[in-house]
């Protein structure tokens, strides 16, 4: 049976583009390589820094972004997904101005959310400024309590692992920013986290659920989990109307 496209709005970071795109060939469980999803992935790291637009109105991604939305739907893209959480700020606008069906990672990790045993109230986040001034996860998940790293440690660890000089946008997904990461961890578990989420995609490069002893929430594999799913239906859904 013809199955659909999944494609991937991407470069914002390429690693994470690239983590990404193995993720959902390991979720899509096939027997051979055929039996795969087709992906269609538009890397394009010339889109303009999230963060510095929203945070320091540097230039505006949403023309860029909208750019790959259209070169993905040209290409035959039938639902997409931006592996980048500060990106999502701009998910309405995209939305509005391209017909492609793009799926948002926050939507996903709410419903997923519902499924824990014993239930997940508090959650700590590991995400950019921006993400967090833009109150992304409190719109998306008004159930629980969204707990950040208070502004010293934000700025000190997190925005350093992930921005910094020696940190993972610069290619390096070794200790120092891992360490960094850790330690943040650290203080959003002393403020009652009942789970740590990465609330950046370039989080889960360098940490995983071995580094913690609660729930580690990767919102990226719910959002690829939703895609597959997706995909999957896309023809079926035609047939059966």
């Amino acid at each position: 049976m013809k199955r659909g496209t999944i494609g991937i709005l991407g470069g914002m970071g390429p690693d994470a583009t690239a983590a990404f795109f193995s993720m959902l060939v390991r979720l899509d469980v096939a027997p051979r390589d055929q039996d795969h999803l087709h992906i269609i992935v538009d890397s394009d790291p010339s889109i303009p820094d999230r963060t510095r637009h929203l945070l320091e109105g540097g230039e505006n991604p949403l023309p860029v972004m909208l750019s790959s939305a259209r070169r993905l739907l040209a290409a035959g893209a039938d639902v997409a997904g931006m592996p980048c959480m500060t990106a999502h700020a701009f998910l309405p606008n995209l939305r509005r101005n391209c017909t492609l069906r793009i799926l948002s990672a926050f939507e996903e990790t709410s419903k997923a959310l519902d499924s824990f045993t014993p239930p997940i109230r508090a959650l700590g986040i590991l995400g950019t400024i921006g993400t967090k001034q833009t109150r992304l996860f409190e719109t998306a998940m008004p159930d629980k309590t969204i707990l950040w790293p208070d502004e010293d440690t934000h700025r000190a660890k997190v925005m350093e692992a992930i921005y910094g000089k020696n940190g993972i946008k610069a290619g390096n997904l070794g200790e120092e920013p891992h360490q960094l990461l850790i330690q943040a961890a650290h203080r959003l578990i002393a403020q009652g986290a009942d789970a740590i989420v990465a609330g950046c995609t370039e989080v889960p490069l360098v940490l995983s659920q071995r580094d913690f002893e609660m729930p580690f929430i990767d919102p990226m594999e719910y959002l690829a989990r939703a895609l597959i799913v997706a995909a999957k239906g896309v023809y079926s859904d035609h047939q059966s109307k």
